[in-house]
């Protein structure tokens, strides 16, 4: 049992194991020194790796906490610079892990099992900058929430219709800075 942190400027993956309290900047590394590559880290238990959602990276960063070997390749193509996606949680119902687009026009959706992406299906939100940090999954009703940074809603998501929700819990004010973080407490 590791802890994992995602490189946002860093040249490697931060492996912090908390039985020793040792920190290892070294074992992954080798990921470059951009800013902004990837913003937070989901563990899919179905494959038993952990992926790392691109914010002005290419690709999502996938890392076998087994092996300590990571993979940019695979997850490829989804478009060098900005801040595409903020947060990505998986969702046991239906083994896939969703990004929150910050300032993509869609919701990132991975498929773990088939190592594909998808980023039309959950679309059509503009281009606009920094609309929500960070996603959570609320098990009790199956449905995930992104916090609205710049938005004037909360992004409602069915993992299971995949159908979005932005007027439920919308009137929340078009001034930046709201909201950076969500949490689910059962």
């Amino acid at each position: 049992d590791m802890l994992y942190a995602a490189p946002y400027s860093a040249d490697a993956v931060l492996i912090i194991n908390p039985r020793t309290s040792v920190a290892d900047t070294t074992t992954l590394s080798g990921l470059g020194t951009g800013f902004e590559k990837w913003r937070d880290i989901a563990y899919a238990p179905s494959v038993d790796l952990l992926y790392a959602a691109p914010s002005a990276a290419d690709a999502v960063l996938i890392i076998n906490p087994r092996t300590n070997v990571t993979d940019i390749t695979t997850l490829s193509g989804l478009g060098v610079g900005g801040t595409k996606w903020y947060g990505i949680v998986y969702v046991p119902s239906v083994d896939m892990l969703f990004a929150a687009p910050r300032s993509a026009d869609a919701v990132l959706m991975v498929n773990p099992r088939t190592n594909v992406t998808d980023i039309t299906t959950l679309g059509g939100f503009g281009t606009g900058a920094d609309k929500w940090f960070r996603i959570a999954y609320a098990a009790s009703v199956d449905m995930l929430f992104a916090a609205p940074f710049t938005a004037d809603a909360v992004l409602m998501i069915n993992p299971r219709t995949n159908v979005t929700d932005t007027t439920t819990l919308s009137g929340l004010g078009v001034v930046g800075s709201k909201w950076r973080g969500i949490a689910y407490a059962p």
